[in-house]
């Protein structure tokens, strides 16, 4: 790596496209953003230096949000091309089946076997394929492309945790829990036992991925031993557009009463959870500001923080105890009121937060770590919590580049 060498990470979600350009060498960030809301008002925001800026864009699809992101740093004036020196480009997959759990060079054949596995989560696969081959249609193939998995922390957990069906089922569809967001829980994880070294191996924590998709995981000695989602990313916890746990009789129910499969499917993925209830918005901020005097919007909290407050629960039996509890995402990183609700009244077992704390994390004056870690829970609390901001693009880069240079 004597050359200039550059890592450039995608992170296509839903209806979102993140990005970051790292140095190879040192893992410094050179520069981040995102195209937001693909499909309606879409906007590009970067993070270049001390430059932070956005514009509207027109991207319908994901295809073309990359080539908005590909084209503008080809062309990032006054600084000139930053594509010059890439050498490697990393992409995030969410669901990499049982066949892909460690970060792999794409081909030909892999791409294939990951389109395979698109129905299993139709709301990002497709997504990451399409910025795939956006990216591979103008760096060419001369510049490697990864993909590493949101599943692959979760390769290993307790046969306990599965599902209770025929074993013909299980194994003619490869029927197992997966677990998702592995890179956000991983990395919050991973911080706290930096920032706890001392007994980093010793720690039972749980952690909570909030944002528009949700989960929990609960963790031992720095493995996950149970978490929230499932065979696809829509169990567990209740998300902006998907509706988390539900009675599978339910859908049988449907499904007899005249509700076809794909109209299941798209009302699970696409109009049940907050937006379901709020009958208005599945923006967290927006329905904190309305529940006042809306009703709805009010029973939206509500029910997601309960949902959230039950798995706590669940998650500190499974692991006799917890000593840290950390949130990250964007409704976790950033609504003290939504953390306070899922941690209130719970004395009882040690947890405290620290009122002021936890209202000014993220902010200047929080009693921060450092930039991105903020300690909330009061002194007298013998349960650590903390707000962690998750940079899944750092593991991705991390993760790729030391595959990368296994080749």
């Amino acid at each position: 790596m004597s050359a200039p060498f550059s890592i450039l990470v995608f992170n296509a979600g839903s209806s979102s496209l993140k990005f970051a350009l790292f140095d190879g060498r040192t893992l410094k960030l050179i520069v981040r953003g995102m195209v937001s809301d693909i499909g309606g008002l879409s906007s590009l925001s970067w993070h270049y230096g001390i430059t932070r800026a956005s514009v509207s864009i027109p991207a319908k699809q994901h295809t073309e949000a990359a080539q908005w992101v590909l084209d503008w740093l080809q062309n990032l004036w006054p600084f000139g091309s930053l594509l010059d020196n890439v050498g490697l480009v990393v992409h995030r997959i969410v669901h990499g089946g049982s066949q892909f759990f460690k970060p792999m060079m794409l081909t030909h054949k892999s791409m294939l076997q990951l389109e395979q596995l698109s129905p299993l989560a139709p709301l990002h696969n497709p997504q990451a394929l399409a910025v795939i081959n956006a990216t591979q249609a103008m760096l060419t193939q001369k510049v490697p492309s990864f993909a590493v998995f949101d599943t692959a922390f979760f390769r290993n957990l307790p046969l306990h945790t599965g599902y209770a069906l025929p074993e013909s089922l299980l194994k003619q569809h490869d029927i197992q829990r997966f677990g998702f967001h592995g890179l956000a829980h991983r990395y919050m994880i991973q911080r706290y036992c930096v920032l706890h070294i001392a007994r980093s191996q010793q720690r039972r924590i749980i952690s909570f991925q909030l944002g528009n998709g949700c989960s929990v995981t609960a963790a031992k000695d720095g493995k996950p031993v149970d978490t929230s989602m499932g065979f696809t990313p829509l169990e567990g916890l209740m998300m902006a557009t998907r509706a988390g746990d539900i009675d599978p009789g339910l859908l049988i129910y449907l499904l007899r009463n005249g509700h076809s499969l794909d109209e299941l499917e798209d009302q699970l993925q696409h109009h049940s959870g907050l937006s379901a209830i709020a009958k208005s918005t599945a923006n967290m901020q927006q329905l904190l500001e309305m529940q006042d005097t809306d009703k709805n919007a009010k029973l939206a909290i509500d029910m997601f923080c309960y949902r959230a407050r039950k798995y706590l629960g669940a998650y500190m039996a499974v692991l006799s105890g917890v000593d840290a509890i950390i949130f990250g995402g964007g409704i976790g990183e950033h609504s003290a009121e939504i953390r306070q609700r899922i941690c209130s009244n719970m004395a009882w077992c040690g947890l405290v937060l620290d009122d002021k704390r936890n209202r000014l994390a993220g902010t200047a004056d929080s009693h921060v770590v450092n930039d991105s870690e903020a300690l909330i829970s009061s002194n007298a609390s013998s349960i650590r919590v903390y707000v962690i901001c998750v940079n899944e693009e750092l593991m991705m880069a991390e993760d790729a580049r030391a595959e990368f240079f296994t080749h």
